[in-house]
């Protein structure tokens, strides 16, 4: 065997016996694990996630959560779900509330509130990429992906179902189509006075009762570009005497349901918009 043969073998060896030993190395049984916070999932009824591009609201409302700010309207719940893992973060790290800048933290770009319990998101660590947090007793360091949940734009908290559970509604109003629901039963008239039979409309309701936006995004914060043109209008008559007013819009891409009691507009493809737009189509489309 050449000199350079058992060189390759000690070699080949050695690293092979460096890998037995870190995959059979018995794991320390006494890592100490710290919850970040001692609130729990099912007692907190309010969320602040405040940056410097604004602050976001959420409050739980009848068991729902809705959002309060910047607007008012419901909000996602499986988003928000994902919010409130942070609660069961735990650390294996935990630092005294001293030379935050170190840590990132003398001004934390991100804060989040859960009820009074506050948390600050700081820097990284430079080996494990883990983030630093700071509580009112300790920074620790978790996982970074925990500030993932917690968007910049109000926009991605809300529902994108169009209509919320308990709005039943009992008549649509367009400029060319009136939809009322009377004696059990739907009916519709057209404009050119073709009247609708009630299966149709039945889907047709149906649709609009479970249909979700494929965005959704606050007016005020951001504004439809130029192509959009408005198509019609609806006024939605509710169950409970309640009224929602909905402008629609139209570009070659999409169709936008502007509900102006929330300010908020919902972004559907074109081909689900028309589904909306009539009835006829969304039960051909069944």
């Amino acid at each position: 065997m050449t000199h350079h043969a058992r060189l390759n073998l000690i070699m080949l060896v050695t690293i092979a016996g460096l890998l037995m030993f870190l995959y059979f190395k018995p794991q320390p049984d006494n890592i100490q694990e710290y919850p970040i916070t001692s609130n729990s999932i099912e007692a907190i009824q309010t969320i602040r996630i405040v940056r410097q591009q604004g602050e976001i609201v959420l409050q739980r409302q009848a068991n729902h959560w809705h959002l309060i700010g910047p607007v008012r309207t419901r909000a996602n719940e499986k988003k928000v779900k994902e919010i409130l893992k942070i609660l069961s973060a735990k650390s294996n790290h935990r630092f005294p509330l001293q030379d935050l800048a170190r840590f990132g933290l003398d001004r934390p770009n991100l804060h989040l509130y859960f009820d009074e319990d506050y948390l600050g998101f700081g820097g990284y660590a430079p080996i494990t990429n883990q983030q630093y947090v700071l509580t009112r007793d300790y920074v620790y360091l978790i996982s970074p992906h925990y500030a993932l949940f917690l968007p910049i734009k109000a926009g991605s908290l809300i529902s994108t179902q169009l209509l919320a559970d308990n709005e039943i509604p009992v008549k649509f109003e367009f400029n060319h189509l009136i939809v009322a629901h009377s004696n059990g039963s739907w009916n519709g008239i057209i404009q050119n006075g073709e009247n609708l039979r009630d299966a149709e409309l039945e889907h047709w309701v149906q649709f609009w009762r479970t249909a979700n936006a494929r965005e959704v995004t606050i007016a005020q914060e951001q504004e439809l570009s130029d192509d959009f043109a408005e198509i019609n209008n609806l006024t939605i008559s509710l169950q409970n005497g309640q009224g929602i007013n909905v402008k629609i819009m139209q570009n070659d891409n999409e169709i936008v349901l502007f509900r102006a009691d929330t300010g908020i507009h919902y972004h559907f493809a074109k081909g689900t918009g028309e589904r909306l737009l009539a009835p006829a189509a969304s039960k051909s489309a069944q």
